[in-house]
């Protein structure tokens, strides 16, 4: 209590004295500051506390003088929600990441140093992620990246690999892991041939991502890893690195079935972040977490209980929300495996309430689909059952209420039967409002899944616009627009099925239009080709709609790309139809066609680009049982007939 009320007076006392100085006396007097905070970031003398205290001294000593220097307080919050000083935790530095950002902005344009906006930007971004909000984050990383797309120096471009490495790997989908993993590598060779400053630190970032990412498939290659950390931790001096050493050398003594060298490595990691006043981090609830499996393994639940109860409190103080529920569920494990199954139910509630606030960010969308989709098939056959049973009774009602007349011809007996019956119906009414509620419900639920499995495409067509911008290959850059406008296609469709009023079905003639607009825009073709649509309006269910929908994409495509070479305009039209059948059958013939009034094809001419586009076509035109012709009329003309069992 009396240091940290000596640090608020000597903190009071700097400000105040500031006013009185020059501007170079207040950048010289913060930078002081600055190197007194970073020196106290370092072991043995390592105190976060202090290295908290003066950095934000060094930022208020920069705010409170005039003219506000902001570059240098860009800088100083560069320094503070750099993960590696560890200054404040999470939450605090995902709420001084945007002021060190607004910082950089205020820096006139021809004195900024994109390098430092870069690293603002990536320091944010990996805040986000590991917040669990990865959309933003992706939002953050892009920008960053924005930045220095044109630095070519060597040093820039490995430090952007071991930035991509990071992001990708933490990012959460497994596509993206192995994207990161194989960044990481080169990076890690990289920075073991260079003799940058920052070469130690990111060396034992790619050492500890790559050990976590073959834990469970390659333990060989984890030992590989761990060990070459183990080398460089006499050149570390940051406490989380030697801290993170012993609880991953815990971890994996324990799925050798090593607990006793285990738990000595894990008692170890928690007396150092507690020496060190390092008890917010993940590690330490982690290494809390692991050791109470130990117990639960060796029977002895009470001291799981406490070591999961500790993780569970040390998560909830950062809010890592994910963590939390981890825990939650570790407690309700070994309340199950005592037999207090009362305290077990109350830690599963818990978990699951926790688990459904996280569920949005887990990409399990087809999971919850399937499960949407059983209950709603269990909700029509109870439905059904109800309205049997429901005119059996009324039957039943009716018959006993014409026999009561016939025998008894009695006024009174006929009022209780209509009473009865007006009781009845009343019930119904209610059961069918009851019933017309869920049904808004559900379909509130389905138009939620589509919005979402759009807004999810949308993510996946900016990856891959991301990973395009990263591509000098012309013929790779043409394959990755043109997976984007498929993607776009389909996304399309999931938009209009959560906008319209049908959730089963999509009205062609409108995707038609969209998706032409789409595809010039992409090319940039908008004011030299125009998309017509002359067709009636036309329902079809979405399976074939995505088919027909992935079809037209690279129709239109080809006809943009090969069709008007040499022509200074061009119009490509598209029609959607059934065709006329005097004999009347259970399958409607429809007919797609699509011309353009360009150069034509060349019979028998191969295809040009990769050939893919031309394959899809095929094969999409066979799972529709479907015949495609070509054909050269003052342009090309292509037509798709295939048979369709209903239309709307």
């Amino acid at each position: 209590m009396k240091i940290s009320f000596f640090f608020f007076l000597f903190f009071l006392f700097t400000t105040t004295f500031a006013q009185n100085l020059s501007p170079e006396q207040v950048a010289d007097l913060s930078e002081t500051y600055r190197e007194k905070a970073l020196w106290f970031r370092e072991m043995p003398h390592f105190n976060r506390d202090s290295t908290v205290f003066y950095l934000d001294t060094a930022a208020a000593l920069l705010h409170n003088s005039r003219p506000i220097q902001y570059e240098r307080l860009a800088n100083l919050y560069r320094d503070i929600t750099d993960r590696a000083n560890r200054s404040h935790n999470f939450i605090v530095v995902d709420s001084l990441a945007p002021i060190g950002w607004s910082y950089y902005e205020k820096i006139p344009d021809d004195q900024k140093d994109n390098v430092l906006g870069y690293n603002l930007l990536i320091n944010w971004a990996l805040i986000k992620i590991i917040r669990g909000e990865p959309k933003p984050g992706l939002e953050l990383f892009v920008k960053a990246l924005d930045l220095l797309k044109d630095d070519k120096r060597p040093e820039i471009q490995l430090k952007i690999l071991k930035d991509k490495g990071r992001f990708y790997y933490q990012y959460g989908l497994a596509e993206e892991e192995e994207i990161g993993i194989q960044y990481l590598k080169e990076s890690m060779i990289g920075y073991q041939k260079s003799d940058y400053p920052e070469k130690y630190e990111s060396l034992v970032i790619a050492y500890k991502l790559l050990s976590y990412h073959f834990e469970n498939s390659n333990p060989d290659s984890t030992d590989y890893y761990m060990n070459r950390l183990k080398e460089l931790l006499p050149q570390i001096t940051n406490p989380f690195h030697h801290t993170w050493y012993y609880y991953s050398m815990g971890n994996n003594l324990i799925k050798r079935n090593k607990s006793d060298e285990a738990q000595s490595y894990l008692l170890k990691t928690i007396r150092l972040l507690e020496e060190y006043n390092l008890t917010t981090i993940d590690v330490y609830q982690f290494a809390h977490s692991s050791l109470g499996d130990i117990a639960k393994e060796e029977g002895r639940y009470d001291d799981a209980i406490d070591y999961y109860q500790k993780a569970k409190n040390s998560s909830i103080e950062i809010n890592t929300k994910s963590n939390t529920a981890y825990f939650i569920s570790k407690l309700y494990s070994v309340y199950e495996q005592m037999g207090d199954f009362k305290k077990a139910l109350e830690h599963y509630i818990e978990y699951s309430e926790a688990d459904n606030i996280i569920e949005v960010e887990r990409n399990e969308r087809s999971l919850r689909e399937s499960e949407l989709q059983l209950n709603l098939v269990q909700q029509e056959k109870a439905l059904a059952v109800k309205k049997q049973q429901q005119y059996i009774y009324i039957v039943v009602l009716f018959l006993g209420t014409f026999m009561l007349g016939l025998l008894y011809r009695n006024y009174r007996l006929k009022q209780k039967s209509n009473q009865k019956l007006e009781v009845l119906n009343e019930e119904l009414a209610h059961k069918n409002d009851l019933l017309d509620k869920r049904n808004a419900e559900y379909e509130l639920l389905l138009k939620e899944i589509h919005h979402r499995v759009k807004n999810n495409l949308e993510i996946v067509s900016s990856l891959l616009e991301l990973q395009s911008s990263q591509i000098q290959d012309p013929s790779v850059q043409a394959a990755m627009l043109s997976s984007q406008n498929r993607v776009h296609s389909m996304g399309i469709i999931h938009q209009k099925l959560y906008q319209g009023e049908n959730l089963a079905s999509i009205e062609m003639r409108d995707y038609f239009i969209n998706l032409g607009e789409n595809i010039l825009d992409s090319f940039n073709a908008s004011g030299k080709i125009k998309v017509e649509c002359n067709m009636s309006k036309l329902i079809l269910d979405v399976d074939t709609a995505i088919s027909i929908g992935l079809i037209t994409n690279e129709l239109i495509t080809n006809s943009v790309k090969y069709a008007f070479e040499g022509k200074d305009s061009g119009t490509i039209k598209i029609s959607l139809s059934p065709i006329a059948n005097e004999e009347e059958k259970k399958e409607v013939e429809l007919k797609l066609i699509v011309t353009d009034d360009g150069i034509g094809k060349v019979a028998d001419q191969p295809s040009k680009g990769t050939g893919f586009g031309t394959q899809l076509i095929a094969l999409l035109t066979r799972q529709l049982d479907g015949e495609l012709t070509y054909e050269n009329n003052n342009g090309t003309v292509v037509s798709l007939l295939f048979k369709k069992a209903n239309i709307a």
